[in-house]
Formats: structure tokens, C-alpha cells, sequence
């Protein structure tokens, strides 16, 4: 006899309403267990799942029915299709306004690259998801607009780092981008977070207005201003393939590397890079150079800023110099963006300090409160076990009982000492990270008075020379430093 989900999805896949319907309904009383996503294990089915399955042939009862009961719309199958791929790819074009009705994306790609409206034959059915995929992205640029206007950072974050992320300058129906929406409401931390993500701040609105002629604060100005001087728009292409790479313990080794934004990263495999996920390593390419062998133009070595070398080379296997000399011009066009932009990205640390010094607090209050609770529950758990065993109940229960509890008690107390840890380190980070910026405030004081007869320059001489004192004492343990040669040198 056939398992119930292996039923399930024949039923699905011939179109069987009442058959299906008969498990589902067995699966509300708990006579049976289906998982309404399950995957094909068979070699006609593997990893396609019931609403797949219906989609492909074309039921559209069947489909509604597991539509209406919960069926993931958007779930892809072993090789990254939708079930509305497999409507398109066969020409159902009732099931594919059904499946955009429930909310199916008309944008996801599939293992081979491609979205639903590519792998189908009918003109009817492209027209249909081309609309549904604009009418997709125009939600996401409203989101994305809405997010600059009311200064919400976490979302607009989101969006920027979409596989497939929304024009970043889009225009609401007055022709402003996020930028202009951004400046205009003085959402400092959005309007850096675009500039970052490439927004440009030379588009106009319908009023013939840039993000400069909208901004609020003299702080957003500087910050457009100093965008507007540097050439505009700052974005740099994206660089992605296959390199090896040597390491001194394990020798070459193939990693898929990524040049985005300054920053070159490297990963085992591509779609770990796809996913953004075990990332094997990055390096900020800030002042870093690019150093190339005489006789052999497969090989390069990057220099960073900290003066780590890293040693690269391409495949030899087809045309290594020319994708030698691609990999050569990323590094150095990332490298000028990544050294271009550092004095602004580091100018927005200041204020962002107090955001990250609330939220170490936040956490830090949560594991006191945590650890009380902890500890109670210890409390508790060991009163229990005293009162079975002095009362002379242990006996009435299964020994089983009596060993769990004495687990629980054990785990109780290693749970309160890791809590402990944590709190201690959180402290140590508080610490650090205050001192740090304190170093950031100082060095800046520093900048600003060019004069040094002025009497600020002589007040800040005097914290920076006391604050460092105790920086060092505090990092450094009570060594015997030269604090006057630390405050001058460098």
C-alpha cells in the first residue's frame, strides 16, 4: 500500500478532487499525517511538490483546493521552479491567473536562470506575467520610497539587498527619487545608506529639483554636496567568478569571489554567494594595489591597506589573459571606490555610535533579566528535587523522573554560567567599543584645530592627552608608555 503522501500527490497530479479532499479531510481528523508541501521521491516526481504537480497538467480544481488549504505559491522544486513556471512552461492559462491571484511572484528565477514568462510558448501568458512582474516591482519602488520618506533603515536595507532589488531611483508621481524623499524628511542614515547603494543625486523631479535643493539639514547638504563634487552617482559594477586562491596551510584552492561595493569576499561555491552564506573570507579594498608577475599574466597579488598580501589566479583553461586583465581593472575600479568614499562612510560613525551603544544596552538588560530568570528557575528546580527526596516521594515516581529533573537541575546551572559569560563580554564590548569612539571624537577634534594657538586647541589637547592615558591603561594594563609621544606621533 501506497504512504499517504505518495497518494497525495498521485491525486494531485491525475486531477483526483475527491481524493485528495478524502486525505485532506483524514488529515484534519488526525487519522493521518500529510505534509501539504511535500516532495516526489520517485523518479517521475522527484522534489516536485502536489501543487506542482496539478499546475503542470493543468487542474485547475485541484490547484484551488490546495491553494485554499495552505500550499506554499512560491515554493520551487529540486531545480528552483515555481509551480507557476510549470503553468507557463505548459500553456495553462487559467492556472497561471490563479496561482498570481493567491500571490505567485512573477519574478523568481528558476535553476537555469530564467523567470515564468521565459520558458512559456504563448503570447497570452508573457503578456500576462509581464504585467504581474511590473506591477511587482512597482510595489517594491513604493515600499522602497516609503521606507526614505519615514527613515525606516531596516527596510530599506531589505530591498537594497534583494537578489533582484528595486530601481533605487525610482519616482513617485511628483518625480522624486527615494533620495529626494529622504533629504526632503531629513533621514541622514537612508540617504547614505542609497548614496552607498548607488543612487544618484543629479536626477531631477518634475519641478527640475535634485536631492540637494530638497534637503532639510545642513548635514544632508554637506554629505550631497560633497557627492555632487566627486562626480555624482556612486556606484561600481558588480565583479563575480571562479579564482584560486593560495593559503599558506592548504595551498590553491577554488573559491567563487565577489567585488561588490569596496569589497572583495570569497566563498566555496557560488550559490553560497548567491545566498550570501559561509562566506570564507573578505577584504576591504581601501588604498589596496594590485601587484602582477612579469611572465606570468595568470597570477596577481593584492595588497591591502593592514599590508596582507593575497595571492590569486586565474584559470588557465580559457583565455586566462584576457579574464586576468578583467579581474585586474574590477580590483583597481573598486579599490578607487572603496578609497574615494572612506572619509564619508567613517564620518557617519559618529552618529551612528549611539544607535549601536542603545542597542548593546537593550541586549545587555535582556541578559540580566534572563539570568534572574535563570536563576529562579535553578531555585525552583532544585526545591523540587529536595522536597521528593526528603519527603520520601521519590519513591512514588519513576526513578526516570527523578534522573530528568537532576538533568534539568545540571543544565539549569551550565545555562546561568554561560549567561554569565555573555554578560561579561557584552560588558568588555560596551567598554571597548566606547573607548574606540572616543579615539574616533578625538581624532576628529584634532582635524578641526589646524591652529594650534587657539584655546581650543589647547582643550583638546589636554582631554585627548588624558583620555589616552586612560585608553592605554585600560587596553594596555599600567605599562610605562610615553603618552606625550603617543599624542604627538602620527
Amino acid at each position: 500500500m501506497e504512504e499517504p503522501e505518495e497518494q497525495f500527490l498521485q491525486f494531485a497530479r491525475n486531477g483526483d478532487l475527491p481524493g485528495l479532499q478524502r486525505l485532506l479531510l483524514s488529515t484534519m481528523r488526525e487519522e493521518t499525517h500529510i505534509n501539504i508541501n511535500c516532495r516526489g521521491k520517485r523518479k517521475s516526481n522527484l522534489g516536485w511538490t502536489p501543487l506542482h504537480l496539478a499546475s503542470y497538467f493543468g487542474h485547475k480544481d485541484v490547484v484551488e483546493e490546495l491553494l485554499k488549504v495552505g500550499a506554499d505559491v512560491n515554493l520551487p522544486n529540486n531545480v528552483g521552479d515555481t509551480a507557476l513556471h510549470k503553468a507557463a512552461f505548459t500553456g495553462r492559462k487559467e492556472v497561471v491567473m490563479l496561482l498570481l491571484h493567491y500571490g505567485a511572484c512573477a519574478a523568481v528565477i528558476n535553476g537555469t536562470a530564467q523567470i515564468p514568462k521565459d520558458v512559456t510558448q504563448s503570447a497570452e501568458i508573457r503578456g500576462m506575467l509581464e504585467a504581474a512582474q511590473r506591477t511587482e516591482e512597482r510595489k517594491q519602488e513604493e515600499e522602497l520610497l516609503e521606507a526614505a520618506r519615514e527613515g525606516d533603515l531596516s527596510t530599506l536595507t531589505r530591498l537594497l539587498s534583494r537578489k533582484k532589488s528595486p530601481d533605487i531611483n525610482c519616482t513617485d508621481l511628483l518625480g522624486n527619487t527615494p533620495l529626494h524623499s529622504a533629504a526632503y524628511r531629513g533621514q541622514r542614515p537612508c540617504v547614505l545608506k542609497l548614496l552607498r547603494g548607488g543612487a544618484s543625486a543629479n536626477v531631477e523631479n518634475n519641478k527640475g529639483q535634485t536631492a540637494l535643493d530638497l534637503a532639510s539639514s545642513a548635514a544632508i547638504k554637506l554629505v550631497l554636496e560633497g557627492t555632487a563634487h566627486r562626480g555624482g552617482t556612486r556606484h561600481v559594477k558588480k565583479h563575480q567568478g571562479l579564482l584560486w586562491k593560495s593559503s599558506r596551510f592548504f595551498g590553491w584552492r577554488s573559491y567563487w569571489v565577489v567585488l561588490q561595493d569596496g569589497v572583495m569576499s570569497w566563498y566555496s561555491k557560488q550559490s553560497d554567494a548567491a545566498s550570501n552564506v559561509s562566506r570564507q573570507g573578505c577584504k576591504s579594498l581601501t588604498r589596496s594595489q594590485c601587484l602582477v608577475r612579469d611572465k606570468d599574466s595568470c597570477f596577481f597579488t593584492l595588497k591591502c591597506f593592514d599590508d596582507s598580501l593575497h595571492h590569486f589566479k586565474v584559470s588557465p583553461k580559457s583565455d586566462p589573459e584576457a579574464t586576468a586583465k578583467a579581474w585586474l581593472q574590477a580590483v583597481e575600479e573598486h579599490s578607487a571606490y572603496s578609497t574615494h568614499y572612506c572619509s564619508q562612510e567613517q564620518g557617519s560613525e559618529e552618529e551612528e555610535h549611539e544607535e549601536e551603544a542603545k542597542s548593546l544596552g537593550e541586549l545587555t538588560e535582556s541578559l540580566q533579566a534572563a539570568e534572574a530568570h535563570q536563576e529562579e528557575l535553578e531555585e525552583e528546580v532544585e526545591a523540587l528535587v529536595s522536597m521528593l527526596r526528603d519527603g520520601g516521594l521519590a519513591e512514588s515516581f519513576p526513578s526516570t523522573v527523578t534522573q530528568k529533573l537532576q538533568e534539568i537541575r545540571v543544565l539549569s546551572g551550565e545555562t546561568s554560567a554561560c549567561l554569565r559569560v555573555c554578560l561579561g563580554l557584552l560588558s568588555r564590548q560596551e567598554v571597548v567599543s566606547s573607548l574606540l569612539h572616543g579615539r574616533l571624537i578625538l581624532s576628529s577634534g584634532r582635524r578641526l584645530c589646524k591652529d594650534k594657538s587657539s584655546s581650543s586647541y589647547i582643550q583638546i589637547l589636554i582631554v585627548t592627552r588624558v583620555s589616552r592615558v586612560f585608553i592605554n591603561d585600560y587596553l594596555y594594563g599600567n605599562k610605562e608608555v610615553s603618552h606625550d609621544q603617543a599624542l604627538f606621533s602620527s
